[in-house]
């Protein structure tokens, strides 16, 4: 015959007391009273006397979620990190609050790391963050996650974004092509035009550091991208002819990169060298190897100085003809202005060189961003505007164009992150976008609105 609720609890208590009353030369401890002394034991590192009061506490409850953390916690500062992710997994599978959760998944984060497994430390600090019970215990495992992350060999990130847009294929704004200085009037393809639509873009990056050191890092890095575009009903009316799978386009790199600190007030300099593959609506495209030095001084507490340069080669999967090499450089300064926010300024330019002179082209712009010191009640806000000029000296439309092929574009970029909505760390990211560009020759005349959702890492 089975005992009354309280009947069993009661004998659960005294079974534990007396347990406890030998493990605490002879003092009897109601069931509460265990669980402080166990904490206690813990704190004052009587790790084998917690081990043993968790142990009574399960005896009496086996799913007692307090009695397997202060196990795990015993082991993990005992220096038993099996036994201690033993411990956390059943604490997790019988917690019933968002701390025993969140505590949980922190002692399986450090028992990882103890074994040296950085990297899985840094996903169990994302699950605790999944459970995070306050701020200020948010702000901790933050700090915690970046500790983790900067001594973990292995690195991962992950971009996601969808965005619907008024032009995904770069088209043009007017269906007429002209060209100024030539009498010369087309009408473009229903392809060459503006085309409405959604696109979907994902980027994973992987590195693992090869060697580290106080002042340097030597990492193996790979980088993919994946664009996927999905065509409105109203643009396929438009263009019956052309597939969403025209405009996909995908990449993948491999290379190394070399990171230096040249003493306690130098810069920061770094070098590195890809290689890489494109494709363009299924089809190889062009493969390409570049190489890139770039460097960051700081000019005092709040201001710092940052530029670099890059070569790239492009070679052309079918026709050498179309084979490009490009040289780029930048130069810009960011200032913290504290609560007043961050400003930055950088000036870009570049060369392309090709035997097509339909893609050799010189290229100057100028990019500012601006992000306020503090957020816009639960928005975290960035603007940025960009201004690029293109020359193609040797563009040919039938002809020559009188005084080559000249390109302006201007683009505005705003974005919101929304740091209250949380979870594993990872935050919602809304980026709207306008791009405009005039030509000498209309095909090149776009507008582009774009809103894309995605989401990033707050650490």
């Amino acid at each position: 015959m089975a005992q009354p609720a309280s009947t069993a609890a009661g004998a659960a208590t005294r079974a534990v007391s007396s347990e406890a009353a030998s493990a605490l030369g002879g003092m009897t401890l109601s069931a509460t009273q265990m669980r402080i002394a166990a904490l206690r034991a813990v704190q004052t590192g009587h790790y084998a006397l917690a081990v043993e009061l968790g142990g009574l506490l399960l005896r009496a409850d086996p799913a007692d979620p307090y009695g397997h953390f202060v196990i795990a916690q015993a082991e993990l500062r005992r220096g038993n990190p099996a036994e201690a992710r033993k411990a956390a997994r059943q604490t997790l599978r019988y917690a019933k609050t968002d701390v025993q959760k969140h505590e949980a998944a922190r002692v399986m984060a450090a028992a990882h790391a103890l074994d040296g497994r950085y990297f899985l430390s840094q996903l169990w600090m994302r699950r605790a963050m999944m459970d995070v019970p306050s701020e200020a215990l948010e702000q901790r495992a933050g700090r915690e996650y970046r500790a983790l992350r900067s001594l973990s060999r292995l690195s991962l990130s992950l971009d996601l974004s969808v965005a619907p847009s008024s032009n995904v294929n770069g088209g043009a704004s007017e269906e007429i092509s002209t060209v100024d200085g030539l009498p010369l009037v087309g009408i473009l393809s229903p392809s060459a035009q503006a085309l409405s639509g959604v696109s979907a873009r994902g980027a994973l990056s992987l590195g693992y550091a090869l060697q580290r050191g106080p002042t340097s890092e030597t990492r193996l890095r790979g980088y993919g991208t994946l664009r996927r575009v999905w065509l409105s009903d109203e643009s396929r009316d438009k263009a019956p002819d052309v597939e969403n799978s025209d405009f996909g386009a995908s990449s993948l790199e491999i290379g190394l990169q070399h990171r230096r600190q040249l003493g306690e007030e130098g810069p920061l300099v770094s070098g590195s060298a890809t290689l890489g593959r494109a494709w363009q609506g299924g089809e190889r495209s062009y493969d390409y190897r570049r190489a890139a030095l770039s460097f960051v001084q700081p000019l005092g507490a709040l201001t710092a100085l940052t530029g670099g340069l890059s070569w790239q080669h492009q070679q052309d999967a079918e026709n050498d003809f179309d084979d490009v090499d490009t040289l780029g450089y930048q130069l810009g300064v960011i200032h913290d202005f504290g609560a007043r926010g961050a400003v930055s300024a950088m000036l870009v330019g570049g060369a392309a060189d090709s035997d097509n002179g339909q893609i050799t082209r010189d290229t100057l712009g100028l990019r500012l961003g601006y992000e306020p010191g503090a957020p816009l009640g639960p928005v975290r806000l960035s603007f940025g505007l960009s201004a690029f000029e293109h020359r193609y000296p040797d563009y040919r439309v039938l002809f020559p164009v009188p005084g080559g092929r000249e390109d302006e574009v201007w683009r505005a970029e705003m974005q919101l992150r929304f740091d209250k909505l949380d979870y594993a760390g990872f935050v919602p990211v809304l980026d709207l976008s306008a791009e405009r560009s005039e030509s000498n020759v209309s095909r090149f005349e776009t507008e582009t609105f774009a809103l894309s959702l995605g989401f990033k890492s707050r650490f």
